[in-house]
């Protein structure tokens, strides 16, 4: 067994590597002959603002410094295609930033959120009733905060036609679109001290997302818009990282009027395959691949977009691979995406992410809890004042909250979903989605999707409104 075990790191790290390299060599191989006879898809090598301007919307740049200094890239649709005429503007707008805090000299420890002021959010049920009240009487702006998943970007909510994806959806219904991009990813790779190429720009994982990132992105939301409350949208671990992040900022509760947690990932352990091939060795896969500092998980580049553009085309004797990829992931289903696109899919999947993000959850599954990260007794003992990881706990998750589920979700699989949905104070709608075989990416691409997910979710939130 043991011999097995190292067999799998090994090509585990083998694999990694070989991706490095087909990178480099990728600009050779658009010479070749070969590739002149495959001709990429238009969309390949745009950016997500490229890809909303392309298909007819406005797009705008942001960026925001989070307090442990990473620069996070936010970007905003901020009307629909009707309402204004078209604009093109890139800002780069700072949030205020804060020193750098090296990890281990964090200033508020998790305990300290757990204790800190409990009588602030005594009775939020009360008080978040009351902020939609007045909101609905006051007009505000509709605004939305889109959260990409593990080893996505903002990419994800754009990659359709504006008939079928939710951000362009969103944006004709009268949303102000917000997509965040989080630290690591192809979009949010700067910090403000540290280089990629330090192991110290990577050492985090969803504690840090949760407890640093996304209450930068929705302060900078709000002050942005002038929205007391925005409505919240996340994929997969898009949606657990808010459930965390109210762990260590209860009080933030009052920013979110309503949540849409689509396929949300926090209990996960239930369905062996595909994580539980990889979950029981996580703390060697951590370990192997730390020690030999690759410490950066599936990069995304412009050479490896179109690379990966070029293997997938529909013309390549690869796409059968890719497809095969990319379902034996998410769940066993191709039906529903557009075979053509599917090149462009490639091509900003996935985004990149750090060692640790990847690996939290491998930890979640393996130890059959939603929690924050394991770094071993003694490093959880400075981190969290316990040898062990506390849980992320969803009694914490006070605000309405929408779930919306498949059966054929390989990853958010259905047990582990209505535990979740068992442990929220505010479950305000628990919806499966009507089709069997609907898997785990299908909520972000599927051609129906629109009418399966996305027109449910925002008849979900015109009931806040």
């Amino acid at each position: 067994m043991a011999g097995e075990r190292w067999y799998l790191l090994v090509l585990i790290v083998v694999g990694a590597t070989v991706q490095d390299q087909f990178a480099q060599r990728s600009a050779t191989l658009r010479h070749t002959h070969l590739n002149k006879h495959l001709a990429q898809h238009p969309h390949t090598n745009l950016t997500t603002p490229e890809l909303i301007v392309r298909r007819g919307y406005p797009a705008q740049v942001h960026h925001v410094i989070t307090d442990d200094g990473y620069i996070l890239e936010l970007h905003r649709i901020p009307h629909g295609r009707h309402g204004h005429p078209v604009e093109h503007s890139y800002s780069t707008i700072q949030a205020r930033p804060s020193p750098y805090r090296a990890p281990h000299h964090r200033t508020r420890p998790y305990a300290q959120y757990k204790s800190d002021n409990r009588r602030r959010w005594e009775g939020h049920m009360l008080y978040n009733r009351t902020l939609l009240a007045a909101g609905r009487r006051s007009g505000q702006p509709r605004v939305v905060f889109l959260q990409h998943g593990l080893l996505s970007s903002s990419a994800d909510y754009v990659m359709n036609d504006p008939e079928q994806a939710l951000a362009f959806l969103l944006a004709d219904a009268g949303y102000d679109v917000w997509l965040g991009n989080l630290r690591g990813n192809f979009y949010s790779r700067r910090h403000l001290y540290l280089s990629p190429e330090e192991l110290e720009f990577w050492d985090h994982s969803w504690n840090e997302l949760a407890r640093y990132d996304l209450p930068a992105m929705l302060s900078y939301v709000r002050t942005t818009t002038g929205a007391a409350q925005v409505s919240y949208i996340g994929h997969s671990m898009g949606a657990s990282l808010l459930f965390a992040m109210l762990n260590y900022h209860p009080h933030l509760h009052t920013w979110v009027r309503v949540m849409a947690a689509l396929a949300p990932a926090a209990y996960i352990h239930n369905r062996k395959f595909p994580l539980g091939v990889l979950s029981p060795f996580v703390k060697k896969i951590d370990e192997t691949l730390l020690q030999a500092r690759f410490v950066e998980v599936m990069r995304l580049t412009p050479s490896q977009a179109a690379l990966r553009s070029t293997l997938c085309g529909p013309a390549a004797i690869t796409s059968l691979l890719c497809t095969y990829i990319l379902f034996l992931i998410h769940g066993p289903n191709s039906s529903y995406l557009d075979k053509k696109y599917l090149p462009v899919l490639s091509s900003h999947w996935p985004a990149g992410t750090g060692l640790h993000v990847f690996t939290h959850l491998l930890q979640l599954h393996a130890s059959r809890r939603f929690q924050a990260f394991d770094y071993g007794q003694a490093r959880n003992l400075a981190e969290y004042g316990r040898t062990f990881p506390p849980p992320f706990s969803l009694s914490r998750v006070k605000l309405p909250v929408g779930i919306f589920w498949s059966e054929n979700d390989w990853i958010a699989e259905p047990v582990g979903v209505q535990q979740t949905a068992s442990e929220l104070p505010w479950l305000a709608l628990n919806y499966r989605v009507k089709l069997s075989d609907f898997n785990h990416m299908d909520f972000l691409w599927a051609e129906n999707a629109h009418n399966l997910v996305y027109r449910p979710v925002m008849d979900f939130f015109d009931t806040f409104y």
